[in-house]
């Protein structure tokens, strides 16, 4: 059983991500296209917003695979490999189609707030959490066996995706597919607002559920022996999970890896308390997020271009996921 921290140092661990969240943060704002530099009021503020959807997609994700890593008992769990990024990638996508295609995308635009797609990741997400949920439950087991089903439902959704894309205008195929490879543009203050709102109230969500999450780790037989109520807490963790994963795919697209290593990194640094984990997680995850997406804007000089940040961040955690696998098989 992990042991939980005391207030005071569960204070000073979350203190300090706070600390490198802001420093890491405030340096990404003077990082653009043509270097490092001061940029001038208008290009701030563009930048501002999107190192801002940056901060909150990275927070979604990591708080997502920290409580996913302590409810299905899995140090290897992630939003990304477990599939329910993308089903929220399915659900988007079909509601882009539809968008594309019909007249909802004149009524959604009638709302004032850009809810259609964001609805449909989240329903995505939803429908995947739950397969993902049924089988972890079957048997009790909720380790290794969730890794598989979600290579099935990530094969199952991409598939569903390219069926999708198949049907699209030209137009909104390009623009789909770069949207799929997960890409930080700057969001309207709408789009941004509703990020960052759900994001907010799904971390919330998980840090109130901590304790139980905590308990879970050890096993559901053992947290009904100590009083908890396995279907309300694994039900409000999963629903938190899916607005939080649904939001930040339906917002930027399909982001992987970060969820996995930024909470695999803080157990290792012996942030064990689920409270604290799932905060720093947010905090970090934010930051590592924004430092990807500074590099790509930096990768313009370079390059002449500008990489997808879901590229950068499959180039950067998918070597070291495999030494994660590695590290796990030795043991």
């Amino acid at each position: 059983m992990t042991t939980p921290l005391s207030p005071r140092t569960r204070a000073r661990v979350t203190a300090v991500a706070v600390v490198i969240a802001l420093v890491v943060t405030a340096a990404c704002l003077a990082v653009g296209p043509a270097g490092v530099g001061v940029p001038d009021a208008a290009t701030l503020s563009l930048r501002a917003a999107r190192v801002l959807l940056a901060f909150v997609v990275g927070a979604a994700l990591s708080a997502t695979g920290a409580a996913l890593q302590a409810l299905l008992r899995n140090s290897l769990a992630d939003p990304y490999v477990l599939g329910v990024s993308g089903g929220a990638a399915l659900g988007a996508a079909t509601v882009t189609a539809l968008g594309a295609t019909t007249t909802l995308a004149a009524a959604w635009a009638t709302l004032g707030v850009p809810l259609g797609v964001p609805l449909g990741g989240v329903v995505g997400a939803a429908l995947a959490s739950a397969v993902l949920l049924a089988f972890a439950r079957q048997r009790g087991q909720g380790g290794e066996r969730t890794v598989l089903v979600g290579v099935v439902l990530n094969a199952f959704s991409w598939a569903f995706v390219a069926v999708v894309r198949a049907a699209l205008p030209a137009a909104a195929t390009q623009a789909l597919s770069v949207w799929l490879i997960g890409a930080m543009g700057y969001p309207e203050p709408a789009s941004l607002a509703v990020a960052a709102v759900a994001t907010v109230v799904g971390v919330l969500v998980l840090v109130r559920h901590a304790g139980a999450l905590r308990l879970l780790r050890d096993g559901e037989d053992e947290a009904r022996r100590l009083g908890v109520d396995v279907a309300r807490a694994g039900t409000a963790v999963i629903a938190a999970c899916t607005l939080l994963v649904g939001v930040a795919v339906a917002t930027s697209g399909v982001v992987g890896f970060v969820g996995l290593l930024v909470p695999h990194v803080l157990r290792r640094l012996s942030v064990a308390d689920e409270r604290a984990l799932i905060a720093t997680s947010a905090l970090l995850g934010g930051a590592t997020l924004c430092a990807v997406d500074a590099a790509a804007r930096g990768a313009f000089v370079v390059l002449g271009s500008e990489p997808p940040v879901g590229a950068l961040c499959a180039l950067l955690g998918a070597p070291g996921f495999a030494w994660l696998l590695w590290r796990e098989g030795r043991r």
